[in-house]
């Protein structure tokens, strides 16, 4: 049975600790694919909570002491995704990353170019929580997309996690091969609506909880991608946004087939 179906089947308890700011859109986003989000981060219910959840998503976006304390606790219990949301802004994050990847061992980590490069230890431009466009990678450089792929695989090597780079061009790789994946789906208007990063994050966590690291990652990408093509942007950001959701809940291996650009 294929992931999708085995998420509608199933319905596994996901737990995504992120911040407010998009509680609302990612637990959407799992629900909308046949999973059931749950949204804990106090520190004294953390670890109990991923106990009896099937995978784990934590976000260092909008940190807070308690969800900072809450994302190891939770983070030694269950497979975990982390988004290195915005270490290229803040030593306090960059800090929680590094301690986090050494503890908590994740099975995914995932960030934009800017965020993987600061990770990688290598050269990158401060933009905020976004990529820089001195580090983006483009459809039309495939040169810089392969220079990523081989950071992201001394990264994946290094830490035995898949590495997942968000951006124009996904790119995936796996610590268990000299693989390189690279997806060119998606829409410009997903990167101008709130929340479809760290969505992106809770759509792997999702997938890793009926599947391996690697295909959760290729697939939680064309997922979100394809959903993202196929909404209507015309009629505004707001509906376009409302619509992401729509055709999350609409996705099945048949139209990701027939879209997807590897």
């Amino acid at each position: 049975m294929n992931p999708i179906s085995l998420l509608h089947k199933e319905a596994p308890l996901i737990h995504c600790i992120t911040h407010p700011i998009v509680v609302n859109d990612c637990a959407n986003a799992v629900l909308a694919l046949g999973a059931r989000p749950i949204m804990a981060e106090h520190p004294k219910e953390a670890a109990s909570i991923a106990q009896i959840a099937r995978s784990l998503t934590v976000s260092l976006g909008n940190i807070t002491d308690a969800r900072a304390e809450s994302i190891f606790l939770a983070g030694n219990v269950r497979p975990t995704v982390i988004d290195l949301v915005g270490i290229t802004c803040s030593d306090f994050r960059m800090k929680l990353a590094r301690r986090f990847l050494e503890e908590c061992r994740p099975a995914v980590i995932k960030g934009n170019v800017s965020e993987i490069r600061a990770i990688a230890g290598a050269g990158f431009h401060n933009q905020g929580i976004d990529v820089s466009r001195e580090d983006a990678v483009t459809k039309n450089d495939p040169m810089a997309q392969f220079r990523l792929a081989r950071l992201m695989k001394e990264i994946a090597d290094r830490t035995q996690a898949v590495v997942a780079a968000s951006g124009e061009v996904d790119i995936i790789v796996s610590p268990q091969d000299d693989k390189a994946y690279f997806l060119e789906n998606g829409s410009p208007s997903m990167a101008r609506i709130t929340g479809t990063g760290c969505m992106l994050t809770c759509i792997t966590g999702t997938y890793l909880s009926v599947t391996d690291a690697l295909t959760a990652c290729v697939l939680a990408a064309l997922t979100l991608d394809c959903a993202g093509e196929c909404a209507n942007a015309a009629k505004g950001l707001g509906t376009y946004h409302i619509e992401l959701i729509d055709q999350l809940s609409l996705i099945n291996e048949a139209k990701i087939a027939q879209l997807a650009n590897i």
